[in-house]
């Protein structure tokens, strides 16, 4: 076969193909080093390493090396004999012109074997030319912004040498330097001159440093079910996050819940900035109600500062500054740039003119505005009892939150916006924001199904997100084994044997990164979920998955979450506060269970409904609900794979 040989993501436009230590109580607590015999965490990353048998020929096919700070593509160059090494820095994006460096061979390749492991974050490459042979072993240590690229060479290729791309447009050369050690090459690139000669002289230190970094990396979020490609998938995910995320991105919509959900909290944008943003209007004319779209089509205030990912990160790690300094602020100035256009009309609803429905039309009362303010509206209220401020406008919020009028609807569910129903298909679904990802909750229950099901029944303009957004909108709606069918669909549309290529209308910078994001979350939805404040485990768990194991997964409140299933019955779940919230946790586990705090003893809990347990957490306290028979685990364990994925090749077909 030729090309990777496990259909993974690592990045868009670079290569997409992109727990718990020490038991300390009777059931364990969650921890993060690895019990004793073979590690889960090295087991399921090593499983999803990479393997070229070609060289890739465009950057969506590519392996990628990096640390949020550089990124590094690896591809076939202008001619055989070449391999091009393009780098970017955190300002350019995937689209801008890079430098970068030539890997000019001496003879004509014959052979190639590039595997990307995952564990170590490192690319090992072995070509086989006409002159020889040349091995070389590349990555970026984390947290230096420079490439290292160790190389070997036998016969004529010794003769193997580095140039400058010459056609890469960028405009500034690359500083790089390379140093012979024995039978070892030694090249470093990027920074300036100062640093690449720094790091030269101590290369030889920072292999452990990085691969001590990557490893605790892994250790948070783990996932293990039978569905291998859903597996290794997942993991890519988790190397794409420190690998490609730049941590300089405008924090904008939903931002990344992944990074949220395996506990990688330090990785988001919204955390890591050290200033908060002033949010201003200037640049919403066009979204402007009553004008829709004429005055260009710019993001409304919600969506547009991104204060859907600045509460999904704040309810992540319930830090209460992001809520005070960022959240709460920029709540009431969008609550307050809509509530100016509202219109009372007869029916005694509060109305929205005339505002843009993404994608589709012009419209008053647009769905997608309306979940917007709604789920703002909420936020606001939410954030004042929480702060424990005396907001003057805290009335005026709550009356508008009553009178918002109810989303148009028809026979076929939610409409696009008043007198405006989905008529032709619609790969973005915005209209259905509501549901996924606000994952809000309607009175009407059977309107989120036919909704989806309207939406999901016209599927001609559909690309690779919306097979995303098609899995997320059938988890919401237990349509358990048709999200599992999209998921699929859209790993098995992953071109390139696992690199994700941008579908139409999906060439944004961001859009390649946050895409698979979204996947690998789509993927934990279905065995983690926490809408309306109840944290269900396995609630949307496949059939087909009758065995599954999570471990350190985050939930809104600060809660960490360990749990395994075995022939399709939940065994027991685990959960760890860190913020002192109420739990409401539905444990799916039918018939009989027991209540115990992390020693095994029995804890105080109440019932709040079928497979429900209200318990009282406070800060660092645990608690454990287990079957009879069962007992919870230090250590996450891999479950058995359900047959063996096929391999795929750099044509996206099988083989």
């Amino acid at each position: 076969m030729t090309g990777p040989r496990r259909r993974t993501v690592l990045q868009g436009s670079a290569a997409v193909g992109l727990g718990t230590a020490g038991a300390t109580g009777l059931l364990g607590t969650p921890a993060r080093a690895a019990a004793a015999g073979t590690d889960p965490y090295e087991e399921s990353v090593r499983d999803a390493r990479m393997v070229w048998e070609r060289p890739p020929e465009a950057g969506h096919d590519a392996p990628c090396l990096g640390d949020g700070s550089l990124r590094v593509q690896v591809l076939s160059g202008a001619t055989p004999d070449r391999l091009a090494f393009v780098v970017r820095g955190a300002d350019e994006t995937w689209q801008s012109a890079a430098g970068g460096l030539v890997l000019r061979l001496a003879g004509t390749p014959t052979a190639h074997h590039w595997q990307l492991d995952l564990w170590n974050a490192e690319l090992t490459t072995t070509i086989t030319t006409t002159r020889g042979r040349v091995r070389f072993t590349a990555l970026v240590p984390h947290g230096r912004a420079l490439l290292v690229v160790r190389l070997t060479t036998e016969g004529a290729e010794s003769a193997a040498v580095w140039e400058p791309a010459s056609d890469t447009g960028a405009g500034h050369p690359l500083p790089y330097q390379e140093d012979t050690r024995g039978a070892v090459r030694v090249l470093v690139a990027g920074g300036d001159a100062t640093a690449v000669r720094r790091a030269l002289a101590a290369a030889g230190g920072v292999d452990t440093e990085h691969r001590r970094w990557w490893h605790d990396h892994y250790r948070h979020g783990f996932l293990s079910v039978p569905d291998r490609t859903v597996q290794r998938f997942y993991w890519t995910q988790i190397y794409l996050s420190a690998a490609a995320l730049r941590r300089d991105a405008p924090v904008t919509g939903f931002g990344h819940p992944l990074l949220g959900t395996t506990d990688h909290l330090a990785l988001d944008p919204v955390v890591a900035a050290h200033r908060p943003r002033t949010a201003s209007h200037s640049h919403l004319y066009g979204g402007l109600p009553g004008v829709g779209s004429k005055g260009g089509r710019a993001p409304d205030p919600i969506s547009g500062w991104g204060l859907p990912a600045v509460e999904a990160a704040y309810r992540a790690g319930m830090d209460v500054s992001i809520l005070r300094d960022r959240l709460h602020p920029g709540l009431r100035k969008a609550v307050g740039f809509y509530t100016h256009f509202l219109v009372a009309e007869p029916d005694g609803r509060l109305h929205l003119p005339a505002t843009h429905s993404p994608y589709y039309a012009d419209v008053s009362d647009a769905t997608y505005a309306l979940a917007l303010l709604r789920w703002a509206l909420t936020a606001l209220i939410d954030s004042t009892r929480r702060l424990g401020l005396t907001e003057a406008g805290l009335d005026r919020w709550r009356a508008v939150a009553a009178r918002l009028t109810p989303y148009p609807s028809g026979p076929d569910g939610v409409l696009i916006g008043r007198q405006v129903a989905l008529t032709r298909s619609h790969p973005y679904a915005s209209h259905l924001l509501w549901l996924h990802p606000l994952r809000e909750q309607l009175a009407d229950t059977g309107l989120a199904r036919r909704s989806y099901a309207h939406w999901a029944s016209m599927r001609d303009s559909w690309h690779g997100s919306s097979y995303v957004t098609a899995a997320g909108l059938a988890a919401a709606t237990g349509e358990v084994s048709e999200a599992l069918s999209h998921l699929r669909h859209f790993l098995a549309g992953l071109g390139g044997g696992g690199l994700y290529r941008p579908g139409r209308g999906e060439a944004g910078d961001e859009t390649a990164v946050s895409v698979p994001l979204g996947a690998g979350q789509t993927a934990l939805d279905l065995l983690l979920d926490s809408r309306s404040g109840t944290l269900r485990v396995f609630p949307s768990t496949p059939p087909e998955w009758p065995q599954a194991t999570v471990a350190g997964l985050r939930a809104p409140g600060a809660f960490l979450v360990d749990a395994a299933r075995s022939d399709g019955r939940t065994d027991w779940v685990r959960v760890r506060s860190e913020a002192g919230e109420p739990l409401l946790l539905d444990h799916g586990m039918e018939g009989t269970f027991e209540v115990l705090d992390e020693q095994g003893r029995p804890r105080p809990w109440r019932s709040a409904g079928p497979r429900t347990v209200r318990v009282p957490l406070t800060r660092g306290e645990t608690v454990v609900v287990v079957r009879p028979g069962q007992r919870p685990t230090a250590s996450p364990r891999v479950v058995e794979a359900a047959g063996t994925p096929r391999a795929w090749g750099l044509s996206g077909k099988p083989k």
